[in-house]
């Protein structure tokens, strides 16, 4: 979080648009004003850093977007829409990076409730993938009501509580996820 903190003090000093790749795109002002984390590293293998930015459209929005910078000749950007609760309760969501790829995380308070999300991107031929979705929920005073689900969309399969379930139809490109994608056993009830 303090890097993201960094990265937003930063961005103040600059001007309305700012390379965010060695691809040249530029990100309008609307997306740096709002950049909640950002997460570095070269997905394509060409040697150069792409950038996953996780923003939110607008103060006081419900779901933050993401714009996906690839670098060289067959680089570009990738924008999805609402990959995450952008805040809820104290927390905002955040970017983790992995050796495929990077995680997109949320989490946050519901009356008593703590939860927590996250999409899982990876690179297939240099296209980003949502491979995995994790949701976890607990209440400290009904531990009953709490669940554990995850879903291996490459593998498909996934497990709530330790009860496994399939998933068909494979890895789903990241301008093609939504909520509406999250596998029925793991929406929160």
């Amino acid at each position: 979080m303090w890097s993201s903190r960094l990265f937003r003090l930063l961005i103040l000093s600059l001007p309305a648009t700012l390379a965010l790749a060695g691809s040249g795109e530029l990100a309008p002002a609307d997306v740096l004003e709002n950049v909640l984390d950002v997460v570095r590293a070269d997905w394509n293998a060409d040697g150069v850093l792409d950038r996953a930015v996780l923003w939110q459209p607008q103060a006081g929005a419900d779901l933050a977007n993401l714009y996906v910078f690839l670098s060289g000749a067959a680089g570009g950007r990738v924008v999805a829409s609402g990959v995450a609760w952008s805040r809820l309760g104290s927390e905002e969501a955040w970017l983790e990076p992995d050796r495929r790829g990077f995680g997109v995380l949320s989490g946050g308070l519901s009356g008593k409730t703590r939860w927590q999300e996250g999409l899982m991107i990876a690179f297939e031929n240099g296209v980003p993938r949502v491979v995995g979705y994790s949701y976890h929920s607990w209440d400290p005073a009904a531990p009953e009501q709490g669940f554990v689900c995850t879903a291996d969309f490459a593998a498909g399969k996934g497990s709530r509580n330790g009860a496994a379930f399939a998933i068909a139809g494979g890895t789903i490109p990241l301008t093609g996820w939504s909520y509406e994608r999250i596998p029925p056993p793991c929406r929160a009830r």
